[in-house]
């Protein structure tokens, strides 16, 4: 069934605009209201108030009482729960922020994400749910002059083996490092 949003405003465009949703997908692309021919779908006229696309939060620590770090694979429905939350905040994609911490909370974290999104790809989307889009490596390559709140004791050196090391068995899984550029002053490992 095709939903037809009316009296939309929306950025970068003039005037109120409809659009057209099928199956949680854009399926027609705005026009005009001036333009609109009257059809039996279902309307939500949402009188010129604004719409925009789902939001992308690259950087959240945690959810609904659950740290990411501290993640366990019982906590695998508490995701879900998460997932089901960001969406009703407008969050469509999200990447869980993992902060410097042991490497081992690091690779049990990342083997509880990995798993979630197979699980999360293989589920059917009869419910809006936030997806992930990655994970998000907050240290534990930083400047300890400039760690702000990471502790020290688990700061490491940037280098390839230290990376390769951290990153474990999940490297595909990582898409957003947060790292002390100056920790690598030829670049090696930043553009590895």
């Amino acid at each position: 069934m095709t939903l037809t949003i009316i009296n939309a405003r929306m950025v970068g465009m003039s005037g109120l605009q409809a659009i057209g949703i099928d199956d949680r997908q854009v399926a027609t692309a705005p026009i005009p209201m001036t333009m609109l021919e009257p059809r039996p779908d279902a309307l939500i006229d949402v009188s010129g108030d604004w719409i925009s696309p789902g939001g992308l939060d690259l950087q959240i620590n945690g959810a609904l009482g659950l740290a990411f770090p501290d993640v366990q694979v019982s906590d695998l429905h508490r995701l879900d729960d998460i997932c089901r939350f960001l969406w009703d905040a407008g969050v469509d994609g999200f990447a869980p922020t993992i902060v410097t911490t042991s490497i081992e909370n690091i690779h049990r974290s990342l083997a509880v994400f990995a798993a979630f999104q197979q699980r999360q790809a293989e589920a059917s989307r009869d419910t809006p749910a936030a997806q992930i889009v990655g994970i998000h490596l907050e240290g534990p390559f930083l400047n300890s002059v400039k760690r702000g709140a990471h502790p020290e004791e688990f700061l490491l050196p940037l280098t390839l083996d230290q990376l390769d090391r951290v990153l474990g068995d999940h490297a595909d899984l990582v898409k957003i490092v947060t790292l002390a550029p100056e920790l690598d002053p030829t670049g090696e490992t930043i553009v590895a």
